[in-house]
């Protein structure tokens, strides 16, 4: 028996020689021995319906006794012990009082804070709902009635209640317990930038069904497209430009220019965060528009790339075909070519690969090798061959001194399978193979070469294959050379037994 139980019993005994009327219940809800009197009027049959509906509001309502509502918890534990009639009785009386109770609009102190009276109400609904012994409301219409008021209440006056406090169960808590019916309101609550669009999305994507989530995306996108707007930009330049003022800050035309443009760009990278956390296609779909619109920023589009993590459909060729072509366009700057590149990545290797490989003879080499990278990274030692025989053939004109040690630094972090190493893959290629299979191959051992293996790259030191001939000037042979402690000195690599003797085994040497 409970300690709250025991206490019943003891009250019941202590109230055994007296009346108790309604007054007597108010008065309880106040004192240290309240809530067990109150708990014994609940009980005990030989008290009226009506009190025993009273005594269970009154627990329902009291205040927190150091910081947590133990009338709760101790009405519902006392229902929980009742035959089953009994207890349908009692709430019979208490839950149209509940429902009352959960309608009343949360209001605002003068020193700001939230004041919503109707959260007992409400815990003690979601209390009776939730309760794990035993089910408490069995009639099926009952049930409903009481979740369709919980989904009313979360999402209404949603952005004063999420974070109210002296809730004992929160409105996320309620949410998850619906499910998806809790969530099917709240996107109609995604209205601007006020609005708590972030946390809706969260809960959106984690509770939605199909439908919801693409209405919460579409509600998002058109967020998105309204802060982008020249009309946005044009209604917050004001606003800006006041709070200058307030703070007494001189600034230029161009300067408040720019300040609105930081301020849009830091606006829309918040709602591509949220726009991120739901699968929806409505979402891919801007998110790819968007991120190929050249006339947005960088900023902006890189933003957008970002939100498709994960969210490209692995089974649509467009969405391959539409991350390739913003990947691979002349006109696609570096960070968001290497961005597109790693959503590619996410996609399943045989969808992609052969794409990625006819990169491979892109006379831009950081187009081949972000490519490359890409491939390694979604390979296994199984592929080494394959990604080798793909590499720029014969002399490998144009094959740049950072390749090797890009595909190298891959290279030494695949893990092995199926009994096959990379190192293992590579060691073929030391001694045929293209001039830019040989030098990936030693690009491995640049990185993750030790002294023990010093054997194995040594016939190679004496090499005279020449190293690629390349025009870009990032791309050219060379290699910073160690001439004394305090001294570096950068030479040219002429041949891959200049590579070895000069680049990779001064590195092997450092590692044990």
């Amino acid at each position: 028996m409970t300690a709250m139980a025991v206490g019943a019993v003891v009250g019941a005994g202590t109230l055994a020689g007296c009346r108790v009327d309604e007054k007597d219940v108010e008065r309880w809800g106040t004192t240290v021995q309240g809530p067990t009197k109150l708990v014994a009027v609940v009980t005990h049959d030989k008290y009226e319906p009506e009190l025993r509906q009273r005594a269970a509001l009154e627990l329902a309502t009291m205040k927190p006794r150091g910081g947590r509502r133990i009338g709760i918890s101790g009405l519902v534990n006392a229902l929980g012990e009742l035959p089953a009639e009994e207890r349908e009785q009692i709430l019979e009386g208490l839950l149209p009082k509940l429902l009352e109770g959960m309608k009343t609009a949360p209001s605002q102190t003068p020193d700001q804070r939230v004041l919503d009276t109707s959260i007992p109400f409400k815990d003690t609904v979601f209390a009776l709902l939730s309760y794990e012994k035993t089910a408490l409301v069995v009639d099926e219409a009952q049930r409903k009635q009481l979740t369709q008021a919980l989904i009313e209440w979360t999402t209404s006056h949603f952005d004063a209640r999420l974070a109210a406090p002296g809730q004992t169960y929160s409105m996320e808590q309620v949410m998850r317990f619906i499910g998806a019916d809790a969530v099917k309101p709240l996107p109609a609550l995604i209205t601007g930038e006020d609005s708590k669009y972030d946390r809706l999305a969260g809960l959106i994507a984690e509770l939605g069904d199909g439908p919801t989530k693409e209405e919460g995306a579409k509600k998002l996108v058109d967020l998105a497209k309204s802060v982008a707007s020249k009309e946005w930009f044009e209604k917050t330049k004001p606003q800006i430009e006041q709070a200058n003022k307030a703070s007494q800050l001189e600034v230029t035309p161009a300067q408040l220019e720019a300040q609105v443009t930081q301020f849009q760009d830091e606006s829309l990278t918040r709602i591509f965060g949220a726009i991120r956390k739901i699968d929806a296609r409505t979402a891919v779909e801007f998110c790819l528009s968007f991120a190929a619109d050249a006339s947005q920023s960088e900023k902006r589009r890189l933003a957008a790339v970002a939100a498709l993590e994960g969210r490209l459909d692995r089974n649509n060729p467009k969405d391959v075909e539409r991350i390739l072509a913003l990947a691979t366009a002349n006109e696609t700057p570096e960070a968001i070519r290497d961005l597109a590149f790693v959503r590619v990545g996410e996609m399943p290797r045989d969808k992609v690969v052969n794409e990625l490989y006819a990169l491979f003879q892109s006379r831009q080499w950081k187009l081949r090798a972000v490519s490359a990278q890409t491939v390694l990274k979604m390979s296994t030692p199984a592929h080494i061959a394959e990604f080798m025989g793909k590499l720029p053939g014969g002399a490998s004109p144009g094959f740049a001194v950072s390749e090797p040690l890009f595909y190298g630094r891959t290279l030494a972090e695949m893990a092995p399978k199926d009994g096959k190493t990379a190192r293992d893959e590579l060691l073929p290629f030391l001694k045929s193979g293209s001039t830019a299979a040989r030098l990936t191959a030693l690009g491995y051992f640049y990185v993750a070469g030790t002294t023990a293996d010093l054997a194995v790259v040594a016939p190679l030191a004496s090499d005279r294959t020449p190293t690629p001939k390349v025009d870009d000037e990032d791309a050219k042979w060379h290699c910073d050379v160690q001439k004394s402690p305090d001294s570096v000195e950068t030479v040219a690599v002429s041949t891959i037994g200049d590579f070895v003797r000069l680049c990779v085994e001064p590195q092997m040497k450092t590692r044990t």
